[in-house]
């Protein structure tokens, strides 16, 4: 009998939930998968709704892993600039069968060279911080897959992703059970889910919020030229 693959989902303080629980809970109904999390600390960690996440291992314990699932958040800057996280990242990265991403989950990559010489994808407001990284081939598409490579766009992405990446490790018909087991068959009520379909005035006004949530972020980018 096959051994299962293990899935290892990296959570951190301010995470966006959605980002990494929803792959997490899509991932958990496929056969032939293992998912387990991991981060800094086995301690409780608050996500950017306030509701708390709780890692199974920390990095020194973190097991070996087949897929890593890299979450994003609204600010990611602490995780580019966690030494520890970078190092695990540097150290590790060419044992895992996937490197994978959900939104911003992709600067995090990118910082520690994990996207270089890839095509790869994020959240659309934070397209050009990722283009910031010569080496990476910037796609606006919902999910990105380049060999080994699955980066998915902004946060309900995740879905998207994760069935994507079900299809691509264990098969078409695992993905497909999945997808019908969570009835996921989005009828989103707005076309307005991205700023190709979405007004203009109100693209500008949530371009406008990123921009100012991404404020140190570009000081830090700018500083590294």
């Amino acid at each position: 009998m096959n051994q299962p693959l293990r899935v290892g989902i990296y959570l951190f303080e301010n995470m966006t939930m959605l980002d990494g629980y929803a792959p997490l809970q899509a991932l958990s109904f496929v056969p032939g998968l293992e998912v387990t999390t991991f981060a800094n600390t086995t301690a409780p960690l608050r996500s950017d709704s306030a509701a708390l996440l709780l890692a199974t291992h920390d990095l020194a314990g973190c097991p070996p892993l087949d897929v890593l699932v890299m979450p994003g958040g609204g600010d990611v800057l602490p995780q580019l600039q966690d030494r520890d996280l970078q190092a695990f990242l540097r150290e590790r990265g060419n044992e895992f069968a996937w490197v994978t991403s959900v939104c911003t989950g992709a600067l995090i990559l990118a910082e520690a060279g994990l996207l270089d010489g890839y095509r790869a994808t994020t959240h659309w407001g934070w397209l050009e911080r990722l283009a910031r990284y010569p080496r990476i081939a910037v796609a606006d598409e919902r999910v990105v897959v380049d060999r080994n490579r699955i980066t998915g766009g902004g946060i309900t992405a995740g879905l998207d992703f994760a069935l994507t990446l079900a299809g691509n490790v264990v098969g078409d018909e695992a993905a497909q059970a999945a997808q019908l087991v969570m009835q996921y068959e989005p009828a989103p009520p707005y076309a307005c889910g991205h700023p190709a379909r979405a007004p203009a005035p109100l693209t500008a006004a949530v371009r406008g919020m990123v921009d100012q949530r991404c404020a140190a972020l570009d000081a830090w980018l700018d500083q590294r030229r």
